[in-house]
């Protein structure tokens, strides 16, 4: 014990000798394309950079559309009204999650219906989102949490049984694959967040991503107060990326959550890194937790054989306080920390 780091000892890494890697990762090229959107005039919204990283985003994730918008709270409640989810319905999501998932539930002005998760991943309990359905229950949010997947064949196959909705709150889950198919593009709308900490980032924005050609164009009007979307698909009649638009917001009521081009420059190139970090992180992972499971006290999270591909956010693991004579969780992090130079 007198060795520790927290104790006065010497810490495993001396992060000031061995500093832990910088985030957010950035180079020449984000510097070159942001000077690109400079020079050109064109900094708001729909220009050649937004469309494209719809575009490409669209094709990462294997769905139809992506529609870029401001973050990924955002994108969660702009899912919800797209849904025609308001007042009188309920959403059944994690009791573990961030706050915005059930937050935006309630802007919308309906009603959160917290249960609770699988122990050994920290995703929705099927089990439990059966028990709290009711006649007034419209859709299921299911959080793709930390490094781990919900389990999206029985969520599914709810959904179907009691025609509700599901959005997948992916803010965790960048890249991530559940049976082949990447998160984000299993239930009616995903929503992803671009936030600073988040694997693919700009600062912050967010996407949602669907299938459905009805949902895209509800989900582009109502990040663009409520401007029906022109041309075909996106492809627009006018400039709208110099402040052109034809259409007075007449198509549904909503404000403006717009990402700026700025930020759509820095997300392509964000985005040709990440299936490449993603491996890393896996690799990592899967090392990591290949130690852990031999420490009694710790247990490593359950990786489904249906996840394909795994996209950690942040890496977490199960601490069972019993096994450090009763030591308390806080304790165990504040010592971790030390000895990891955090």
């Amino acid at each position: 014990m007198a060795n520790l780091a927290i104790n006065g000892g010497s810490p495993i890494r001396n992060a000031k000798e061995n500093p832990w890697s910088a985030w957010p990762v950035w180079d020449e090229k984000e510097e070159k394309a942001l000077l690109e959107v400079l020079h050109s005039g064109v900094w708001s919204y729909n220009g050649p950079k937004e469309t494209e990283f719809n575009k490409l985003f669209a094709e990462f994730t294997g769905t139809k559309y992506a529609v870029s918008s401001v973050n990924g709270t955002v994108t969660l409640q702009l899912a919800l009204e797209a849904l025609g989810i308001g007042v009188g319905d309920e959403v059944i999501l994690p009791g573990l999650t961030w706050q915005a998932t059930a937050a935006t539930v309630i802007d919308v002005n309906a009603t959160p219906i917290l249960v609770d998760v699988c122990e050994d991943t920290w995703c929705i309990d099927p089990e439990e989102v059966k028990k709290a359905i009711t006649p007034r229950t419209k859709a299921i949010i299911p959080v793709h949490l930390y490094g781990s997947f919900a389990n999206m064949d029985t969520i599914m196959e709810i959904a179907e049984e009691h025609n509700l909705a599901v959005i997948e709150d992916c803010a965790h889950k960048h890249g991530g694959e559940w049976n082949g198919k990447k998160a984000g593009s299993i239930g009616d709308i995903g929503s992803f967040s671009f936030q600073l900490s988040k694997h693919l980032t700009a600062g912050e924005g967010g996407v949602m991503t669907t299938n459905s050609r009805e949902l895209a164009e509800k989900l582009d009007a109502l990040r663009n107060c409520g401007r029906r979307p022109e041309g075909d698909e996106y492809s627009a009649d006018v400039d709208k990326g110099a402040g052109q638009y034809s259409d007075e917001g007449n198509f549904i009521q909503s404000g403006n959550y717009r990402i700026t081009e700025f930020q759509a420059a820095i997300l392509i190139e964000g985005l040709k890194r990440l299936p490449a970090q993603n491996a890393v992180r896996d690799e990592n992972g899967i090392y990591i937790n290949s130690l852990l499971k031999d420490i009694p006290g710790v247990k490593p999270m359950r990786r489904d054989e249906r996840e394909t591909k795994e996209a950690y956010f942040n890496f977490a693991f199960r601490y069972n306080k019993d096994e450090f004579k009763g030591l308390p969780v806080q304790k165990f992090r504040e010592a971790l920390e030390a000895e990891l130079g955090i």
